[in-house]
């Protein structure tokens, strides 16, 4: 036996006669800290298995009493959760990295575009884009962030078309 099992032991023995809210602190702790990292966006099976199992816990702890089941169910949902958080951790950062080469290119293809004579010639499409441009920028203040990858990738191919047209070859 390890060091641990005679503590399990006594908590199996004594039926847990506290209730675990230390416990439902920690994951109801570490659920809080994957919802700020935009866990239901970038990691949501993991963080919807997450709160599913801390509600679970919730119950067990309050309606039936069940304390040792309710840690087990706090456990597991602490475990989702720290899983949650640092699998959107790596898929925001990912997101955000994209977005940054994706709006260095946007706003490249923009000034090229308006130095070659797109100002002159065709300036209300250059405006549209601007403010198409502007809006992918408000989406990232507002962590829109998939929202805004998906925005600028179906802007970048209409953009560089446009500033084609005013190369000169």
């Amino acid at each position: 036996m390890t060091r641990r099992t005679p503590v399990l032991l006594l908590l199996l023995a004594s039926g847990c006669a506290q209730p675990p809210t230390h416990e439902l602190e920690i994951s109801a702790a570490r659920v809080e800290a994957a919802r700020q990292l935009d866990a239901a966006i970038f990691a949501p099976e993991l963080f919807a298995e997450a709160e599913s199992s801390l509600a679970e816990a919730r119950r067990l702890a309050a309606s039936e009493g069940d304390y040792l089941a309710a840690i087990q169910a706090a456990a597991h949902s602490t475990l989702r959760a720290n899983e949650a958080f640092f699998r959107a951790s790596s898929e925001r950062s990912v997101s955000l990295r994209k977005l940054q080469q994706l709006r260095f290119e946007l706003k490249s293809l923009l000034e090229m575009a308006a130095y070659r004579g797109a100002t002159a010639q065709a300036p209300t499409e250059l405006s549209a884009f601007q403010s198409r441009y502007e809006a992918i920028r408000a989406m990232v203040k507002e962590r829109d962030l998939l929202d805004a990858l998906a925005a600028g990738t179906a802007l970048k191919p209409e953009l560089v078309a446009f500033e084609k047209r005013f190369r000169r070859e």
